[in-house]
């Protein structure tokens, strides 16, 4: 992964109280179905693996599901779409590939977590293991197609924005 820069101040402090207030749509459980080919496949691994589709390993936001509007973040240059994950103490999300990077045209990937990090806030992104960052600290995927996973074993709840660009 690599480090873009530092963009809290660009973070609304009401984004985070709103999130933290919410419960969001709990994944996979409450989430909608594969509607590809290529996510149907990432839930046929998870559920080989044992995952169980009717859990909830943690609450996802969109634009749907959020009073705010959330601008343009001043690091994204294109088209781009988000979501915001939430994962309560005890929660994680399986290693995994977003599908949707597979089709989209010139696809990249960010992460910008909102809080400081906090011990037990886990992010595995293929071997390795993101720790020390700053809320507003923004990830690039060095592979938009990276093998990634995230868990909260900490004692707080976790709020990282996940954004995709694509021409």
């Amino acid at each position: 992964m690599k480090y873009v820069g530092n963009f809290a101040d660009w973070i609304n402090p009401a984004w985070i109280n709103e999130i933290l207030r919410e419960r969001g749509v709990g994944r996979p459980g409450e989430g909608k179905k594969p509607d590809s080919l290529e996510e149907e496949l990432e839930y046929k691994k998870a559920m080989a693996a044992g995952y169980d589709p009717a859990a909830i390993y943690f609450y996802m936001f969109d634009k749907n599901s959020v009073s705010f509007e959330l601008p343009k973040p001043p690091f994204v240059e294109n088209n781009f779409h988000w979501w915001i994950t939430k994962m309560l103490p005890g929660q994680f999300m399986p290693m995994h590939v977003d599908p949707h990077t597979l089709y989209q045209t010139n696809s990249r990937r960010f992460w910008m977590p909102w809080q400081d990090y906090l011990g037990g806030h886990i992010f595995a992104y293929e071997d390795d293991i993101v720790t020390n960052y700053k809320a507003g600290d923004v990830y690039e995927y060095s592979n938009p197609n990276a093998l990634h996973g995230a868990a909260n074993v900490g004692l707080v709840p976790r709020i990282v924005l996940q954004l995709s660009t694509y021409d």
